[in-house]
């Protein structure tokens, strides 16, 4: 590799999401001896599952130029739908809950994203006033903490533990934890959607969307398919937690938000739209879930994670304005010469 590609590589922004990353990892290795044990690997990916998925489905949206407060409570009303339809002696109101479950999530990422690309609602305001709707709506299905779920809806969270598996997928299943197939399905569909029409368009209507529109693209469209695609997303968080909860809560999403905003901008996604990759949002809710063990591991004050995580976004936007504008400089002065 010479100078001139190490110089290309050092101005990306996924750069300095690395290099934070192995920073992270180093820090919490050295503070805890187990960290590259297998069975902690194992336990990590299922711990950080949830924050992912939120993070992959954020990303979509924010790349195409909007924004999404409301998948935290989103993800609760989906919880409590799935564990309020279900019965744990009836494995088909499990199929009836998945059908019903992915219903609500489709709908919460039409209204969203009508509100936003078809009546051109800017999107801070519209999914902060649709957050209040979702929890509103949860708690109407759960006032409080309950419901049940069948044995066999805990594939979406451990093979091992459902009953009726063959002893083959539950060995499996030990190996490899359900959250990480379900984090390789998003990231194949990330890398088939970029490499599709719907990729070129994404990333031109998140860089501004009334160009998009004047050059032929349906804006309005677009985003509302981003926040459908991010539903998904937010549909698959649920089902992992109902698997591993086995009952829902409408309130346990809340703090799930803001990290989410934080891991995709942390994974160097630009929140101005139109720029970054849906797989290092991934990497960026990895690194918000190792501060937070980094947290729990030095006896900090669980509200110390909310104050960290508004301080790495901070930290996070300025290191991309940083890149962006010393890209921008180096990009000009190539022109001049």
């Amino acid at each position: 590799m010479n100078v001139k590609s190490i110089k290309k590589l050092l101005h990306r922004t996924e750069t300095a999401t690395v290099i934070l990353l192995i920073l992270m990892v180093a820090v919490i290795a050295s503070l805890s001896g187990n960290f590259f044990e297998a069975y902690t690997i194992r336990s990590n990916i299922i711990s950080w599952t949830p924050l992912i998925l939120l993070a992959m489905g954020q990303s979509f949206v924010i790349i195409g130029g909007g924004l999404d407060l409301s998948n935290g409570p989103a993800m609760s009303l989906i919880l409590c739908t799935l564990t309020a339809v279900m019965h744990a002696d009836s494995d088909i109101t499990g199929i009836k809950a998945l059908f019903i479950g992915l219903l609500v999530a489709l709908g919460i990422g039409v209204i969203n994203g009508f509100v936003v690309g078809y009546l051109r609602v800017p999107a801070l305001i519209a999914t902060f006033a649709t957050s209040y709707i979702w929890l509103g709506a949860a708690l109407l299905v759960m006032p409080t903490p309950g419901g049940e779920c069948v044995n066999w809806m805990r594939i979406f969270y451990d093979f091992q533990s459902v009953e009726s598996l063959p002893e083959g997928l539950k060995q499996f299943g030990a190996v490899i934890p359900s959250g990480l197939i379900l984090i390789i399905i998003g990231i194949i569909v990330w890398v088939v959607l970029s490499r599709k029409k719907f990729g070129r368009y994404l990333y031109a209507v998140g860089s501004d969307r009334d160009i998009a529109y004047q050059s032929g693209i349906n804006s309005a469209k677009m985003q509302l398919l981003t926040y459908v695609i991010n539903a998904l997303f937010i549909y698959g968080c649920a089902l992992f937690y109902a698997a591993q909860n086995q009952a829902g809560s409408a309130r346990i999403g809340d703090p799930l938000t803001l990290q989410s905003v934080a891991a995709v901008v942390v994974g160097g996604v630009a929140l101005s739209g139109g720029t970054g990759k849906v797989y290092m949002a991934a990497i960026g809710a990895v690194i918000m879930s190792l501060v937070n063990r980094l947290i729990y591991i030095l006896e900090l004050p669980a509200e110390y994670q909310v104050l960290v995580s508004g301080a790495i976004i901070i930290l996070a936007i300025t290191i991309s304005t940083i890149y962006e504008t010393t890209n921008a400089k180096a990009a000009e002065k190539r022109e001049v010469n």
